[in-house]
């Protein structure tokens, strides 16, 4: 029998992910929802690709998101900017600009003062454009909606 010692923490992640998505069990996917904000930011990149990429009838993007609310806004936050800064996938990128920008709204300014600090300059930058262009002024809008910037970013690590 091996030692569980040997077993590393991504393993340990992926094992869970996998249960959450192949298990028929109710309760055993609500107990793995409560889990997934132990794993902190390296859980981030998988819930959210649960929520894009199941069936949106399934019960399975929503439980992922109960996770994701349910984590700690660092941690959230570290995960997301990962996602921006590393995936290309623009469904992907979506979500997790939405989920940022759902954290400003709802923590303010201590969220705000947090941001800079975990995430990189690329995202901030992002997430300032998107601020921008949510701006209650539609002339500022629609010039920001013209101008083509590059949202994407390729993972340099």
């Amino acid at each position: 029998m091996e030692n569980v010692e040997s077993y590393s923490f991504d393993q340990f992640l992926g094992l869970a992910i996998h249960l959450f998505i192949t298990t028929q069990s109710q309760h055993t996917r609500e107990q793995l929802v409560q889990q997934f904000p132990k794993f902190g930011s390296a859980a981030v990149l998988p819930l959210v690709k649960v929520i894009c990429r199941m069936p949106p009838q399934s019960e399975l993007p929503l439980l992922a998101q109960a996770s994701l609310e349910d984590m700690a806004p660092p941690s959230l936050i570290i995960g997301l900017n990962q996602v921006l800064d590393c995936e290309t996938d623009d469904d992907l990128r979506e979500i997790a600009i939405q989920k940022l920008m759902n954290l400003m709204q709802k923590y303010d300014q201590s969220v705000l003062l947090l941001l800079p600090k975990l995430v990189s300059q690329q995202t901030w930058r992002l997430l300032k454009l998107h601020l921008l262009a949510e701006s209650p002024y539609p002339k500022f809008n629609q010039a920001c909606l013209n101008n083509k910037l590059p949202v994407k970013v390729k993972c340099s690590l």
